[in-house]
């Protein structure tokens, strides 16, 4: 099982909500109106379906054992 970390650039994030709405669990569109990750790392395989729903490009995921970006 693969264990990914979220990363999310808030100065490319414009809160569309699409990763949000994908995965509540793990991400949220804070009251800054910028996304967040509600957690650090997961081994939620959707957490790829989240980076590849913004439109932005805001949100990378790296695998936490080997450091290289999934997504």
């Amino acid at each position: 099982m693969t264990t990914y970390q979220i990363v999310i650039d808030g100065g490319l994030c414009s809160g569309f909500g699409a990763c949000a709405d994908l995965a509540p669990d793990l991400v949220e569109i804070a009251g800054d109106g910028i996304a967040h990750a509600r957690v650090g790392s997961s081994d939620d395989e959707r957490v790829l379906d989240v980076a590849a729903s913004c439109p932005m490009g805001a949100i990378s995921i790296f695998d936490v054992t080997t450091g290289r970006q999934a997504a």
